[in-house]
């Protein structure tokens, strides 16, 4: 498989031009979100009709590009079109209209197996290569087989849409799908923010006394610090197992801290200091308790039964995908089903105005769903 490697703004200009031009242009992104406090998009992979590139996003202004993205001429081939609109408009403003998503297809036609190499083995026998699908991108220079792994990602896109487009066409799936694929061009990428409670849903946090607490709090916003001044996830710093394991026994760990399992030599050298001094602090800090909110018996009530209602609703939309021969989450995902239960719909008008759902879905379960509620939910609640 031959391919270009664009790096140079004057060949990313001539290379948007000539994709204008395109019907199609099958697109796959690559980020560092594994190696970076902040994911950066990193590296973009566009194949068209006898056309295959690798895009150093880090070296190039991608602005040429946001007209394609826009075009509604050309159709945009996705693989997991949610996770990639979500980078691309991470990195700048854009707009998408026409795309076609081959996993979610995947999903309306009821494939489990809907990954990347599982469907390019299943329908061309070929296994691609994953070796690097872990990968740092954000590291320069990029070696050769680093590339060559990106540029098969877009290489078998447009096959599989067109065999996966013919295939809900022809079982009447077509048009509810382009619908979803709508739906996904409005997703909008979630910032990054901290929060500062979050220790306590780590698993056992709530387990501690006010003292552990008092230390998990402050070991987990050292931790946040370190993190950044490191440019690293906050999970590879060190472990939430090691900060429950110091919140228990603090005293034990500013004697000895080489004691705990996942204390090595490394995090001793580089993250030594930080945890004595949050273990120090965690000691002398007032003991945290988690703070009760007071919850009325009508409140309590109400989520309780907002929570039965959806589950309710999850039952309705398995039997619905197996109806249909489709996957659940391609029926409504997961998300909008809370919004079904929380609205307590009485109209299809009602489902039409909830987010994400769109008219074509409304139409299709509608009366479903309005007699689902009507004959299994509280919806006076």
């Amino acid at each position: 498989m031959s391919y270009s490697f664009i790096d140079k703004q004057k060949d990313f200009n001539d290379l948007c031009s000539s994709l204008a031009g395109h019907d199609y242009i099958s697109i796959d992104t690559e980020s560092n979100s594994l190696y970076a406090y902040k994911e950066k998009f990193c590296l973009l992979q566009l194949s068209a009709e006898n056309m295959n590139a690798v895009v150093d996003v880090l070296a190039v202004d991608m602005k040429p590009l946001l007209k394609i993205f826009a075009d509604p001429k050309v159709e945009k081939i996705f693989h997991s079109a949610d996770s990639d609109i979500r980078v691309l408009k991470g990195a700048m403003p854009c707009t998408f209209v026409n795309i076609f998503d081959v996993m979610v297809a995947a999903k309306y036609l009821g494939i489990i197996k809907c990954g990347l190499d599982s469907m390019v083995h299943e329908f061309f026998h070929i296994e691609l290569n994953k070796k690097y699908q872990k990968a740092d991108w954000g590291r320069r220079p990029l070696t050769k087989e680093m590339l060559d792994y990106a540029a098969g990602d877009t290489v078998y896109l447009k096959k599989l849409r067109d065999i996966l487009g013919a295939e809900l066409e022809k079982k009447g799936k077509l048009n509810e799908a382009m619908a979803q694929f709508a739906q996904i061009c409005k997703i909008e990428p979630t910032p990054m923010r901290f929060d500062e409670s979050g220790f306590l849903t780590m698993k056992g946090a709530r387990q501690l006394n006010g003292r552990g607490l008092a230390v998990l709090r402050e070991l987990y916003l050292a931790r946040e610090v370190a993190a950044i001044k490191k440019n690293t996830p906050s999970f590879k710093v060190i472990s939430p197992d090691l900060m429950l394991r110091l919140s228990v026994a603090p005293r034990e760990g500013l004697r000895n801290l080489s004691i705990f399992k996942g204390v090595s030599s490394y995090v001793l050298a580089n993250h030594g200091p930080w945890i004595r001094e949050a273990l120090q602090k965690g000691l002398k800090a007032p003991e945290y308790h988690v703070p009760r909110r007071e919850i009325s018996r009508e409140k309590r009530a109400y989520f309780e039964t907002v929570k039965n209602r959806f589950k309710a609703l999850r039952l309705w939309r398995k039997e619905a995908a197996a109806r249909r021969n489709m996957l659940p989450e391609a029926i409504l995902g997961n998300d909008v089903l809370e919004r079904v239960a929380l609205s307590q719909p009485r109209s299809v008008e009602d489902l039409q105005a909830i987010k994400g759902l769109g008219a074509e879905k409304a139409s299709l379960y509608g009366a479903e769903l309005l007699e689902f509620f009507k004959k299994h939910l509280n919806t006076k609640a």
